[in-house]
Formats: structure tokens, sequence, C-alpha cells
């Protein structure tokens, strides 16, 4: 058995014979992923469900050691956000109200520290970069019952909707980091991954006015495990949307989303799948 080294000097040339073997391991990791950027060619660099995934068994792995979870989650979010940009344009727009810093932090936290951001007060100039620049993605807050102009309802227009709900965030409990206590939503121009444990998010228009008990009701009555997260009223007779959390990944192909929509007739509504997200570890 080796001798453990056991003087200052011994045990910080230790440490860094580690960093050594730790900076070779990211080099090796680096040159695998510049490969898979050749053999995919261009395309949309986020896997939001795979990036989950990943930090999941990290934390699983990592569980009991003395370094808190939220270290180890920082490092992988930053590794990763790394190898995105390696593969193709990454930046984001951040959302967020005058005075309020907090999703900038959320961003930072989630898309790591070298990735372009930019700032904006508007939903709706996010949703628009999102739709305009070639690797932008949205952060944008979470949806609440006294928005005046609520963006989320904006995702179920046309007939496929380009932009979709990809991640919540924060994905992994963090307190120390942030003084806000705060919640978000990624938007993106890719396809929502199937993470093992995820939640969809379904928009309903409707002609006319329905409770939330009765949605709720029509949801559980075709087999979603679901609750109205949202709502919005146009006023003058517009129309009303609904926002649906759903348990599970919804695809849109699922049959459900046909049986909800015959159920819907009487207020002459229609449901629109706007995305699917990995369940936080923050909310596990």
């Amino acid at each position: 058995m080796a001798k453990l080294p056991n003087t200052l000097d011994e045990l910080r040339r230790e440490i860094d014979a580690i960093d050594d073997r730790l900076h070779d391991l990211i080099a090796q990791r680096t040159a695998v992923v510049r490969r898979i950027a050749e053999i995919k060619g261009k395309g949309p660099v986020l896997r939001p469900g795979r990036e989950a995934r990943i930090l999941r068994h990290r934390l699983s792995v990592a569980a009991g050691d003395p370094l808190p979870a939220a270290v180890f989650a920082r490092v992988w979010r930053e590794l990763i956000s790394a190898y995105c940009r390696l593969q193709g344009p990454l930046q984001v727009a951040v959302c967020a109200p005058v005075k309020s810093v907090g999703y900038w932090d959320l961003a930072r936290d989630h898309f790591g520290s070298a990735t372009k951001m930019s700032l904006f007060h508007s939903a709706t100039l996010v949703l628009r970069a999102v739709s305009e620049t070639e690797g932008m993605v949205g952060l944008l807050p979470m949806p609440h019952d006294d928005d005046t102009d609520p963006w989320w309802r904006h995702l179920a227009t046309g007939p496929e909707p380009a932009l979709r709900v990809v991640a919540r965030l924060p994905f992994t409990a963090n307190p120390g980091a942030r003084f806000e206590d705060l919640q978000a939503v990624v938007v993106a121009r890719v396809a929502e991954e199937d993470s093992g444990d995820d939640v969809s998010w379904l928009v309903v228009s409707a002609e006319e006015r329905i409770s939330r008990r009765s949605l709720n009701d029509l949801a559980q009555g075709v087999d979603f495990d679901a609750h109205v997260l949202a709502g919005h009223d146009e006023g003058s007779g517009a129309g009303y949307f609904y926002l649906l959390e759903v348990a599970g990944h919804v695809g849109r192909d699922d049959a459900r989303l046909a049986r909800l929509t015959d159920k819907l007739k009487a207020a002459r509504g229609r449901v629109t799948p706007v995305g699917a997200y990995a369940r936080p570890q923050a909310d596990a």
C-alpha cells in the first residue's frame, strides 16, 4: 500500500498532480465533443433532456460528498455550456423587470460564466430575439395570473409552435447564490426532450370562458395529471387562454391531446403543447 503524503508540501504536490490529471481529462472530453460536432454537423446545440440526465447522475454520485451539491451542479453546468458553444452558437436573452438582477443570476448559473447574455425588460422582445437569432435562447419569468400580456400564449400561435419551453430554472437549489427567490423558464427553437421525469405545458385557447375547476376536470378525465397554472381573458369577447401544467412528457402526437380537444368543443377550444422541461432537482 502506497504511503500517504503527510507534510504540507507533499499534500500540495499531490493536489497539483490531481489538477494535472483533471486538466487532461477535460482535454479528452473536449476532443470527444469536437468529434461529436464534426459528425453531427450544423443544428441545435442544446440537448435539454440529456443535460438534465447528466446532472441528475452527477448529483446522485456526489450524494454524501462534503462539497455541496450546488458546487457539483455549477461545475458541470459550466462544462456543459462551454461544450455547447464549441458545437455552435449559443447566447441568452434574459427578460427581467426593472431593478431585478435575479433573472440574470439564474441565467448565468445555468448557462455559464462565458456565455453571451443580453438583458431585455420585455418578454415580447425576448421572444422576437429567440425567433430571429441563430443560437439564441430566452429566459422568461414564470407565468402569473396578473400578467397583462402573458408571454406563454404567444407560443400557441400557428399550427406548429416554433418556440418551445425546454427548461425550468433553477434546476438545482442554491440559496447562497441568489438573493431573490425567483423561478424562470427557458424557451428555444429546439425540440424538448424526455428526460425521464418531466413536466409539460399545454395552452388551451377557447372562444368561451371555462372555469378552472372544469378545465382541470376535463384534463384529468383524459388521464392528464394536470392543473391550470395561469389564465388570461383577451377582453372584448376576443377569447380566453389557459396554461395547463401536466406531469410527464406530453409529445405532440399524444392521443390524449385529441381527446381533450374533443371535450372542449362546447367552448370552441383547442389544445397546443408548447414544451416540456425536466423536473427541477430543487423541487425534489
